[in-house]
Parts: structure tokens; C-alpha cells; sequence
């Protein structure tokens, strides 16, 4: 392969990789510090091993939506609300969700509008 062929095939990379890495912590701890200023506590309202969810403080238009994989390998994702409203947002494993050796395997992901 040719150096600027091998140069473009990187920065392709690294930007890819740069886009997709902000959307899952490392690890719990922290998930807690990506958590963004304008958004409140979070208030889950179902933890039952097959659903999940709840809803988030904040204001809109900035967002939130419930995730969660499944112990099938399936990724689900819950309805998108804005932050603060209390209808929530839920997903659901039939299943059940894999906990088997991560606890980012349910939560919420963040969209600031």
C-alpha cells in the first residue's frame, strides 16, 4: 500500500474511532463523569432483569434514551424524550438483559441538542 493511501486509511480510522468512543464509558466510575452538567439525576423506575428504564432531569431540547443488550446479543433502544420529561423511556429483553460481566450493559445515553 502506498504512504498516502496508508496516511488516508488512518485518519479515516481515527476519526471513526473518535466519533464512536464518547457514546460508551469505560467503566462505571467513569460513566458518571461523562455525564453531562445540564442533565439531573437519573430516576429508574424499572430494573427487573427484563425491563428497563426510567427517566432523566434536565430541560429540553437536549435528550435522553434508555439502552440495553440483551442476553440474546440484541442492542435495544428506548423511546427518545427530552431531558425532564417524566413519561420515560424503556426498553425490553424478552430474554432478559446480559449482565454476565459488564455494568454498562443498561443505562441511558445523552443527546445535547
Amino acid at each position: 500500500m502506498e504512504l498516502p493511501a496508508l496516511r488516508m486509511r488512518i485518519a479515516i480510522t481515527a476519526v471513526a474511532a473518535s466519533l464512536a468512543l464518547p457514546l460508551l464509558p469505560a467503566s462505571p466510575a467513569m460513566a458518571a463523569d461523562l455525564t453531562p452538567t445540564w442533565f439531573g439525576a437519573q430516576h429508574v423506575t424499572k430494573d427487573d432483569g427484563y425491563n428497563y428504564g426510567g427517566w432523566v432531569d434536565g430541560n429540553g431540547p437536549d435528550e435522553y434514551w434508555a439502552y440495553a443488550f440483551c442476553k440474546s446479543g440484541a442492542f435495544k433502544s428506548g423511546t427518545t424524550r427530552w431531558a425532564g420529561d417524566r413519561r420515560g423511556s424503556f426498553v425490553y429483553c424478552p430474554d432478559g438483559i446480559d449482565m454476565s460481566g459488564s455494568t454498562m450493559n443498561k443505562g441511558f445515553f445523552y443527546n445535547d441538542n
